[in-house]
């Protein structure tokens, strides 16, 4: 399945959807970047996560390697001043050093490898000074694309610091028919080269 194929599905570019899905990633950037920073989505799909923070204040940049997504979307993110559309390729991020606060990503490395992982982890140290990580865990059951890999929390703690990361923060998110069910897991982690205040690891989803 291509890309375009699997968003095909309208819902997956509802701004009201995204707020509910990915209100744990939203909520920890907006804690941790102030309005006016500048902050990376890798693999922005919709880019309706991008739409948000940018709505919010925040100078982001949109990246994604597929021309026909950013073309079907640029018309709506013409709307939001703050956000940049780019054609890149996340295994090799077209920005220098440490030029953002933040590279986040949804629902995007689980499609590649431990040792891609690593290499795509290490990628967006090299640009940002925290990586948010927000990808579904082993509790998940569905393959909605068909080649996810759902790795545990150690798997993915493991290789967030073989990427010369150290983890901050864990948290879990997911419904089911309205139940919580954890299934996808958050990742805040920064470069120890630039020290920041470590959080307490939570599971629980209603502190919104």
């Amino acid at each position: 399945m291509r890309w375009e194929a699997f968003l095909s599905d309208r819902a997956h570019f509802n701004l009201y959807i995204s707020a509910l899905v990915y209100m744990p990633t939203i909520k920890i950037i907006r804690r941790l970047a102030r309005p006016g920073e500048m902050i990376l989505e890798a693999g922005c799909g919709s880019g309706r996560t991008a739409m948000l923070l940018s709505d919010m204040g925040y100078r982001v940049a949109a990246l994604d390697l597929s021309r026909s997504l950013l073309r079907r979307i640029m018309p709506a993110t013409a709307f939001f001043t703050g956000l940049s559309l780019l054609n890149g390729d996340i295994t090799a991020l077209p920005f220098s050093d440490k030029s953002f606060a933040i590279c986040y990503s949804c629902g995007v490395l689980e499609h590649f490898t431990p040792e891609e992982i690593i290499f795509l982890l290490a990628e967006q140290r090299r640009v940002a000074h925290r990586v948010l990580v927000d990808v579904p865990n082993h509790r998940c059951r569905k393959r909605s694309y068909g080649d996810e890999h759902f790795y545990t929390d150690e798997q993915w703690r493991s290789m967030l610091t073989r990427a010369g990361l150290a983890v901050e923060q864990v948290i879990h998110r997911g419904l089911d028919r309205g139940r919580y069910v954890g299934n996808c897991s958050v990742f805040l982690a920064s470069d120890p080269a630039y020290p920041h205040p470590v959080h307490e690891e939570t599971d629980v989803y209603d502190h919104y």
